[in-house]
């Protein structure tokens, strides 16, 4: 369960805490500032729960409030990394990463290992047993990211690497 607070910016009214759509709509109809005036403009501030990194990679505020009860936090694990990849180093925005929420290929990995395993893979077959001593595995990592065909990001903890980062 995702606990979050409405903050509002008129200095004269406190904010609130709430945990589903619903909770906020009833909570923030009837919201009133100390004089009577109605709290219209309020940050929506992340405060407990799983997903705290991949709330503010989305940017949360008012206006896609409905889209993290509705269509964000209801995901599967997989997704939110996906999700998180998209909006926070792909550069999409929360609904173009929604649309996109199968294109990345991403494995919990490091770069260099997610990278050692594309070789291996693809090209070490092909090469001669005594010649696989001299491969350079960081500078073939090093190479994919720098060609933008692989990204290594951090996320709730643990690393993961974009596999197909430039066909995104």
């Amino acid at each position: 369960m995702t606990t979050l607070h409405a903050t509002p910016y008129n200095l004269d009214a406190t904010g609130f805490y709430f945990e589903s759509m619903e909770e906020y709509q009833a909570k923030s109809e009837n919201h009133l500032d100390r004089y009577g005036n109605k709290v219209e403009e309020l940050e929506m501030q992340f405060i407990d729960g799983d997903d705290a990194a991949l709330f503010e990679a989305c940017r949360i505020n008012q206006s896609n409030l409905n889209i993290w009860f509705n269509d964000v936090e209801c995901l599967q694990d997989y997704e939110k990394i996906n999700l998180y990849y998209l909006v926070s180093c792909a550069g999409y925005t929360l609904s173009q990463g929604l649309d996109k929420l199968d294109e990345p290929s991403i494995t919990e990995s490091s770069l260099k290992d997610a990278a050692t395993e594309l070789f291996d893979e693809c090209w070490l077959p092909s090469i001669p047993e005594n010649v696989r001593y001299y491969i350079d595995y960081a500078s073939f990592a090093s190479d994919c990211q720098l060609g933008g065909d692989m990204t290594e990001f951090e996320y709730a903890g643990n690393t993961y690497t974009c596999t197909n980062a430039s066909g995104i």
